[in-house]
This record gives C-alpha cells, sequence and structure tokens, in this order.
C-alpha cells in the first residue's frame, strides 16, 4: 500500500528473527504485546512477524484487548479468532473508552467500558478452547483518587467471576 510508512513491515520480521532464533535454541518462549502507537496494535498485526517467520513455536502474543480498541479492533469475536490456533501466550484485562479522533483513552471501571459486552464470550470461548495460559487483570484502573491498588481490588471479584 502506498498511503503507509513504505517498507516498516519489511524490516519487523529481520528484526525479530534473531530473538526467535535464540529463544528457539534456549528453549524459550517470547511474547509481543500488542499496543497502541506500535506496529503490533491488532491481533492481525501481532501475527503477521510470526507467521513471516514461522516461528509460532517461539513467539506467541501477549493480547490486550483494551490496547487494541486504539486501533479500533472488535476484541470479540474478531481479535479472538486471530488469535485462535495457538498464538496466545498471555492475556491482559482492563476496560477502556478510546476516542481516537480525539486522542483520548480514559480507564474504566471492568464491565463498564467498551469492551464490557465483549468479556463473558470471551472468556466462554477461552474455556470452551481449552486455554490454559496467564489471563491477568491489569491493574490500571483508580477510583479517581490514584489509589490504584483500591481499584484493582474493587475489580478483582468482577474479573474472577469473568475469567476465574
Amino acid at each position: 500500500m502506498w498511503n503507509i510508512a513504505k517498507g516498516a513491515w519489511d524490516t519487523v520480521a529481520p528484526l525479530i528473527a534473531p530473538a526467535a532464533d535464540l529463544a528457539r535454541a534456549e528453549g524459550v518462549t517470547l511474547v509481543v504485546e500488542t499496543g497502541n502507537g506500535t506496529m503490533v496494535n491488532s491481533c492481525c498485526t501481532a501475527r503477521r512477524p510470526i507467521d513471516d517467520l514461522g516461528a509460532k513455536d517461539v513467539l506467541k502474543v501477549l493480547w490486550d484487548p483494551a490496547n487494541n480498541c486504539w486501533c479500533h479492533e472488535v476484541a470479540f469475536p474478531d481479535g479472538y479468532d486471530e488469535m485462535r490456533g495457538g498464538y496466545l501466550g498471555h492475556i491482559h484485562i482492563k476496560d477502556v473508552q478510546v476516542d481516537t479522533p480525539r486522542a483520548t483513552l480514559e480507564v474504566r471501571p471492568l464491565g463498564q467500558g467498551q469492551l464490557a459486552d465483549q468479556f463473558a464470550p470471551m472468556a466462554a470461548a477461552l474455556r470452551a478452547d481449552g486455554y490454559d495460559g496467564v489471563i491477568s487483570l491489569e491493574p490500571v484502573y483508580h477510583p479517581g483518587n490514584g489509589d490504584f491498588e483500591a481499584g484493582f481490588r474493587q475489580r478483582i471479584g468482577p474479573f474472577k467471576a469473568l475469567f476465574g
């Protein structure tokens, strides 16, 4: 495509290849987190270097569905379907409200942001597919006072009810 950074994707796989080779030699698995403002901002872009390198044995995705909201990816079922088949290495859970045109992202209590209606079917699909990796509640919410521990403690119940 002419209207994106020409050649940018051509550099990703060669940059990651030595790390994948070392991981394979050392018997470890590496993960790359989906994040806003990066080359890997969706599940599709997270899969791309793994597939380009044929490295699904040593490279996995740390999927953060809330981060993917920035690029307008629907976490479930769209993002999740991209991760099926052995791509998931870890999952971060938080809820947000994103307004990309205004460049704002507000962290919200779990179940009160734009992912609220997607968490239950996502959790059910993970169970049905036999996912046995880590799913962590990302401690980035606070109740307006900067007390992230209090925010975490408030959200652990709803998190465990969904993913526990």
